[in-house]
């Protein structure tokens, strides 16, 4: 099963409390290692939450150093819990908009956990489902330009497939999600593993994210047992 969470309206739930709206990065972190506990206890083998849109960065300098510096507390705290639980830590992201450090603390995690397989967390920085073709279509040009001539070009077409074509994308090696919550209400997905999301089902809950308790996450996961799942067969 892959269940993945888009954590929304956080900066509404601190102005309700009249905190400074991005101090609720914090208790948002909290709420993303509670949830992680959760799936690990019910052995949900994929899990993926959307931390950081590429768009997020257009936010203030202020809120961003203040959640860079949540990161680098937090990314290295919990490597001694996962690899203690077997849980593998992967990202998906755009490597070239973070701090250098931010991407080695990441990919240190992401190293030192990568032989484990009791479940995979997937965390998203900086991701943009648009900034992920585009990168994608670098690739496969830089990947393919020498090859390219008219003769053979139609031949290069049509082995473009599903498949192939989803080999290319940061999100493409891991299954499609099973489940999609998304906190306070909002319908829509904002452009994350949509690629992957034919057959998806969702689950939208007015719950800010920092409330998203046991309760919301069973009735997350009952939904996903009453639905009628039959894949356009």
């Amino acid at each position: 099963m892959h269940i993945w969470f888009i954590m929304d309206w956080n900066r509404r739930w601190a102005e309700k409390r009249w905190m400074l709206k991005y101090l609720w990065h914090d208790k948002g972190a909290d709420k993303m290692e509670e949830i992680v506990d959760l799936c690990l206890k019910e052995w949900i083998e994929y899990v993926s939450i959307w931390a950081l849109a590429k768009k997020n960065l257009e936010r203030s300098s202020e809120e961003l150093n203040h959640l860079f510096t949540l990161l680098r507390k937090k990314i290295i705290s919990m490597k001694k819990k996962y690899i203690e639980n077997w849980i593998r830590f992967e990202t998906v992201w755009n490597l070239e908009l973070l701090p250098t450090d931010i991407k080695e603390i990441l990919l240190d995690l992401q190293d030192a956990t990568k032989d484990w397989s009791k479940i995979t967390f997937i965390l998203a920085m900086a991701y943009g489902w648009q900034d992920e073709i585009v990168r994608w279509v670098k690739t496969y040009l830089k990947e393919n330009i020498d090859k390219i001539n008219p003769e053979n070009i139609d031949s290069i077409i049509d082995n473009l497939d599903e498949k192939l074509f989803a080999n290319y994308l940061d999100t493409g090696k891991y299954p499609p999600p099973d489940l999609i919550v998304r906190t306070w209400w909002d319908i829509r997905l904002s452009w994350y593993f949509l690629y992957q999301s034919e057959y998806s089902e969702y689950y939208f809950t007015p719950t800010f994210w920092p409330d998203f308790d046991d309760n919301e996450f069973y009735k997350a996961l009952d939904s996903l047992k009453n639905a009628k799942r039959n894949f356009w067969k």
